[in-house]
């Protein structure tokens, strides 16, 4: 058994991001699942945001809150720490940016990604009901494109957000765009070309791969085609 944990779904965009850390770095982990819609008690001592994921590392704590991390962005910058992965840039100014733009990802394109267009597809087809394609079209034609500029102008045609190296902007941004892709496919490449070639060069990459392999075991049952919102 591996000394690290990561309790969360494979769903989760968030999960996804630690994952790609851990594959990136060639590190063994177990994986638990947790049901996001009736969390256990014993898990809720650990996210006291009610959040997933939370990550365990037994090798400082193997019960209770000991040795356990919640939020993806404390869980991915202790990672980075412990394996000195060099994920946060080279220079003073690139951690700086590789981190707003980590923020960015999380805050700022997971709302209207999670909130107003997977879930809105997904959750009323898990009750057996028509998805809400209403919210998920507005969402794609009116609030997406100004976040797709943004990064299209962030990347300027590189392979790469900051340094050009990859880093945490590049899989933060990449696991929104990917979770995006699950269910709508990626945007107009004629219009947002770098964005678009970074997202199939994350899918690629280890940790999104795999993550990206079970989610679609997960989702074909209620997504088994990528719905169209032009």
């Amino acid at each position: 058994m591996a000394d690290l944990i990561v309790y969360g779904t494979p769903v989760s965009p968030f999960v996804r991001k630690v994952e790609a850390i851990l594959a990136d770095q060639g590190e063994d982990y177990d994986f638990e699942n947790i049901n996001i819609m009736d969390m256990p008690d014993w898990f809720l001592d650990i996210s006291p945001a009610r959040r997933i994921p939370v990550l365990r590392d037994k090798s400082i704590g193997e019960k209770g809150a000991a040795g356990t991390i919640a939020d993806s962005s404390a869980i991915c910058a202790y990672l980075d720490r412990k394996f000195e992965a060099g994920l946060y840039g080279a220079s003073a100014f690139d951690t700086g940016r590789a981190v707003w733009l980590e923020e960015y990802a999380d805050t700022e394109l997971a709302q209207p990604v999670g909130m107003q267009l997977f879930r809105p597809i997904l959750f009323p087809r898990m009750a057996g009901k028509k998805s809400d394609i209403e919210t998920a079209k507005k969402t794609w034609n009116e609030i997406l494109p100004k976040h797709f500029d943004y990064l299209e102008g962030a990347l300027d045609g590189n392979n790469f957000f900051v340094g050009g190296r990859f880093s945490i902007a590049d899989i933060a941004v990449g696991v929104q765009m990917t979770q995006l892709d699950l269910a709508t496919g990626t945007p107009n490449a004629a219009k947002w070309p770098a964005l678009v070639r970074h997202t199939e060069a994350m899918k690629l990459r280890p940790g999104f791969a795999e993550n990206l392999v079970n989610c679609k075991k997960i989702l074909d049952r209620f997504i088994p085609e990528k719905v169209d919102l032009t």
